[in-house]
């Protein structure tokens, strides 16, 4: 679960203020709405304008999950239900499996993929078939989450030019009634905390969310890979015990995954 999101982008902020507060900064000089509403508002309906409504949502669908204990990869429990398959289907055949579909423990989301495997081999489909589906599956779900992680990438460019905006439209604003020499001062000081709301939405809330989704994506990614193996060498009739030494490589890809590593090596 990825709590170190939230628990990183409280830290960096309290580190910028407790930094600004050091030489002597007034906190309540930064809370400023007009910036606000400039930076962010331009950022999101500019967003808005580059992706569908649909995009967005599931962009941020995809960063609530990501602290949830399923957007977490289990190659332990893939394998061991891949394991499970060959085991059966030496002994009982194929059509034997379709009593997998059904196994409470495969119900949710996160285990759609192994189940698409295993309808395809119960369909007897060919190893090089089952493959290549396999594969544009991965495709197209790849797909769609780069297009989610681009959503967050995407307002981190736009974050940064907003704040320039709202700079200029503050500096605007100041030139055009300069009579007053102080009140001028703490208007152009107003008028830059637009800019710093804008390089500090982008650096620390918009980017660590892309780079999150980022690194789900890719242990995502390796686990579908290790799916399509373990299933297309159940297709191909490879020992139970050979699958599971050989998907046990994919463990390096994954946290506290080098133990389980060298057991499968140590087992071969």
């Amino acid at each position: 679960m990825q709590f170190n999101l939230i628990l990183g982008i409280l830290l960096a902020v309290a580190a910028l203020i407790f930094g600004y507060s050091l030489d002597g900064g007034s906190v309540n000089s930064l809370l400023l709405v007009s910036p606000i509403i400039i930076v962010f508002g331009g950022t999101v309906f500019a967003v808005i304008a580059s992706f569908s409504l649909k995009d967005i949502f599931n962009a941020i669908k995809s960063v609530l999950s990501s602290f949830s204990k399923k957007s977490v990869a289990n190659p332990g429990k893939i394998i061991e239900t891949i394991s499970s398959l060959s085991e059966q289907c030496r002994k009982n055949g194929l059509l034997s499996l379709e009593t997998k579909m059904k196994n409470s423990d495969l119900q949710g989301d996160e285990f759609l993929f192994l189940k698409e495997g295993i309808l395809l081999l119960i369909e007897g489909r060919p190893e090089e078939e089952i493959q290549y589906i396999m594969e544009a599956d991965i495709r197209s779900y790849t797909l769609q989450k780069q297009i989610e992680i681009s959503v967050f990438e995407t307002a981190a460019g736009f974050s940064p030019t907003m704040g320039v905006i709202g700079t200029v439209m503050g500096l605007v604003q100041v030139l055009s009634n300069m009579s007053n020499a102080e009140e001028l001062a703490a208007s152009i000081a107003t008028a830059f905390v637009a800019t710093l709301y804008g390089v500090v939405f982008a650096n620390i809330v918009y980017l660590p969310m892309a780079n999150t989704l980022k690194s789900i994506l890719k242990r995502q990614k390796v686990q579908k890979e290790m799916t399509v193996d373990g299933i297309c060498m159940i297709s191909s009739g490879v020992a139970t015990r050979s699958i599971n030494n050989r998907l046990s490589l994919y463990y390096q890809a994954f946290p506290d995954g080098k133990k389980k590593y060298r057991d499968g090596i140590e087992q071969s």
